[in-house]
């Protein structure tokens, strides 16, 4: 079935029908929508019967009807979720009422509910951890979990995106790539213990992942001042890393690491690196000016801090999630002082 498909069945029913599956869709039970429309139970299930099968969904009988409220609430899930009303509360409740006695239905209607990003709930947590699910249908619920907490991070809804990714490692623990961004998300709510614990998981696996978990973590390291131990992570993995985005960022980071150990030439073949890689990348302006100033050269820091201000200021126009790292704000306000006072 196809959207437009959906759309002619959906516009020929009649409004009784659309009644009761707009009551179905609200989560009420059969004896709610009985005594709301002055019918029997009876006349309900055919009502849920005949809309089943407008859809083209199986005729199942009565006894597992609830399974075809599930069906239905997928199908609308799918191609028209504005009609769903509150799924998280009653639809969920329904679900764990239901026992799990059809495992496979229910887990197919849970990822179509985490397909269109609806809250998570403590009913639909209680509900997965009922079911006896097997390693292919945990690793699904995983990168739903996943991806919707990915999509919060980039909304820098952190705490929302730490609460999905935990229920992603939960349910996949070998999951690398959630692991990563859970510990990305423990970053920026400054939860650091959680931030290393989940990178050092995500170190395990030789994907992208891996690589971007060493990066951040170095950096978390040069942050406490642990510069040498920076420089032992990134120097082995740095030459087979495919990624450019993470290749520049390692780069960018072992740099910083030179520079505070005074190692002013390592630091800059690292940044001219990081900026032929991607020449408008602020955070190796912004390294190389402190760089050119410890070697003296004032006219080439100016330049740097300058391509800095004017590259970091358009990456914050466009809410570029990754340059928004403490450290930057600060080199900001330095970039700031230190033209401003030649300027005088």
């Amino acid at each position: 079935m196809n959207q437009q498909e959906f759309d002619h069945i959906f516009e020929k029913l009649t409004d009784r029908r659309k009644t009761v599956l707009q009551k179905i869709l609200a989560g009420e039970t059969d004896g709610e929508i009985a005594a709301a429309m002055n019918i029997g139970e009876a006349s309900v299930r055919k009502y849920i019967e005949r809309i089943c099968y407008e859809f083209g969904l199986n005729n199942e009988p009565a006894d597992i009807r609830r399974y075809k409220r599930s069906d239905l609430v997928a199908l609308f899930a799918k191609y028209k979720p504005e009609l769903l009303t509150n799924p998280q509360s009653k639809f969920t409740k329904e679900l764990v009422e239901t026992g799990d006695e059809d495992n496979e239905r229910i887990t197919e209607s849970i990822l179509h509910l985490l397909s269109v990003n609806q809250p998570k709930s403590e009913d639909l947590k209680r509900l997965i951890n009922r079911l006896t699910l097997n390693e292919q249908e945990r690793k699904q619920i995983a990168k739903s979990f996943n991806q919707i907490g990915h999509k919060s991070y980039l909304n820098s809804d952190f705490t929302t995106a730490a609460s999905y990714l935990e229920l992603a490692v939960e349910f996949n623990p070998s999951y690398g790539s959630a692991h990563y961004n859970l510990g990305s998300a423990y970053e920026k709510l400054d939860n650091l213990e959680g931030a290393f614990y989940h990178y050092q998981i995500a170190i395990r696996y030789q994907n992208r992942a891996a690589d971007a978990a060493v990066n951040n973590l170095a950096r978390l390291q040069i942050l406490q001042g642990n510069s040498a131990d920076a420089v032992k992570m990134i120097e082995p993995i740095l030459s087979r890393v495919k990624d450019n985005t993470v290749t520049v960022t390692l780069h960018k980071n072992l740099a910083w690491a030179y520079f505070q150990q005074n190692f002013y030439q390592s630091a800059k073949k690292h940044l001219l690196i990081c900026l032929e890689l991607e020449n408008n990348y602020a955070p190796a302006y912004c390294l190389l000016a402190q760089v050119q100033a410890a070697q003296g050269d004032m006219e080439g820091a100016k330049e740097s801090w300058r391509n800095f201000l004017k590259f970091y200021s358009d990456d914050q126009q466009v809410k570029t999630v990754r340059w928004k790292l403490p450290e930057l704000e600060v080199w900001k306000l330095e970039a700031v002082r230190v033209l401003n006072s030649q300027a005088n």
